[in-house]
């Protein structure tokens, strides 16, 4: 955490006349460790990132278009939407590794790749009441789980991350459960990947002359919170994981718990870090379960997965269906006879033109679901 440090001191805290305020010494007019003129504009509102020192709690934030840092934080914060129509609080809670495996004896309301886009987020779990006008849990003891990928293409990653870390906890305390799975652009942002991030964000980097995903280490309240997720999940007979399983997942060593334990030990690791290791290179790799498209798609290059081995994947889980997201469709998608379901749509297309945007789970019942609450499809 050396560069955080360095950043925070950076910064000093000066009152006048009652109001505290953050400054940054000649951080836009003159060159500060590397920085210089040249900087990119920052976005309205990003963050916040709460970062850990040995000495206490610190913030990073982009408020109204303006670099914040605050030391010795409140346990509670606002978080802003980019264009600032979204707002809510959030409090630190302690973060804990969640279940892999699950009763199912509630409903699950499934959806798929956010990519940064809070207002379809927030208009699908509005529309079922999974949160109400405060964006506070109201879906009681069913379960919402979302099949990664909030990082990239879009403007508020970091809000929808928030969202879902304040969500878990109230709905663990109304006896539900949030699910939130890693995805590839997980693990790509926390590898050093920015391919597909928008420009808001490696702006903020270059401010801070840092690497994008240092903000994402075990040294961040939120890089903590994603290293605690799993990446494969199984409630009651319907397993969920981000972009499919191959054939090469069959056999007694990939349980649930290894993929789960195996994902965390090395996503924060570099592409030629994970080359040394045979586990690594499977589950990061074209037919491991962050990227394998050969569920819902037969085109050759991408291995398609034969029907038998499908059976013989559900037969070792002891699962009757499975749910990706990963690969776009214009609607939530089956195959195999009702045995897989593709949820990723493209939500803001979907959500303007009236098209379907996840999956609900009702008993052995599944319906896709739409904008509109009074509609939803059995499928």
């Amino acid at each position: 955490m050396m560069i955080i440090r360095t950043i925070i001191q950076r910064y000093v805290r000066c009152t006048c006349s009652g109001h505290t305020l953050w400054i940054t010494f000649l951080f836009s007019l003159f060159h500060i460790g590397g920085l210089t003129a040249q900087q990119k504009t920052l976005s309205q509102h990003d963050g916040p990132y709460i970062l850990y020192t040995s000495e206490q709690l610190n913030l990073i934030r982009v408020r109204g278009g303006q670099l914040e840092m605050q030391q010795e934080i409140a346990p509670t914060f606002e978080v802003i939407s980019e264009k600032g129509d979204h707002r809510f609080q959030v409090t630190l809670h302690p973060i804990e590794i969640p279940k892999a495996t699950y009763k199912h004896n509630s409903d699950i309301l499934v959806l798929s790749d956010p990519h940064g886009d809070f207002d379809s987020f927030h208009a699908v779990l509005k529309a079922h009441r999974v949160i109400d006008e405060k964006y506070q849990w109201t879906f009681g003891k069913k379960h919402l789980v979302v099949i990664g990928d909030i990082f990239d293409r879009g403007d508020d990653v970091l809000p929808l991350f928030w969202l879902l870390y304040k969500l878990e906890a109230e709905a663990s305390q109304a006896g539900g459960a949030v699910h939130f799975l890693l995805g590839n652009h997980e693990e790509m942002t926390l590898r050093g990947n920015l391919k597909y991030a928008k420009e808001k964000y490696t702006n903020l980097a270059q401010h801070l002359d840092i690497n994008y995903q240092e903000l994402w280490d075990m040294e961040s309240e939120l890089g903590r919170w994603l290293l605690s997720r799993n990446t494969i999940e199984k409630i009651g007979d319907h397993l969920f994981v981000h972009a499919g399983l191959s054939a090469d997942i069959i056999g007694n060593v990939w349980t649930i718990n290894a993929i789960n334990d195996s994902t965390r030990a090395h996503v924060h690791q570099r592409k030629e870090e994970r080359e040394h290791s045979p586990a690594a290179r499977f589950l990061f790799g074209s037919n491991g379960p962050l990227w394998y498209r050969g569920m819902v798609r037969t085109d050759e290059k991408y291995n398609p997965l034969s029907t038998a081995d499908l059976e013989q994947i559900m037969k070792q889980y002891d699962v009757k269906h499975l749910f990706v997201g990963h690969t776009i469709f214009p609607e939530v998608t089956s195959f195999y006879e009702g045995k897989v379901y593709g949820v990723n749509v493209s939500n803001k297309s979907n959500r303007e033109k009236g098209a379907s945007r996840g999956l609900l789970i009702k008993g052995n019942k599944r319906y896709r679901i739409y904008d509109d609450p009074k509609k939803k499809e059995r499928i």
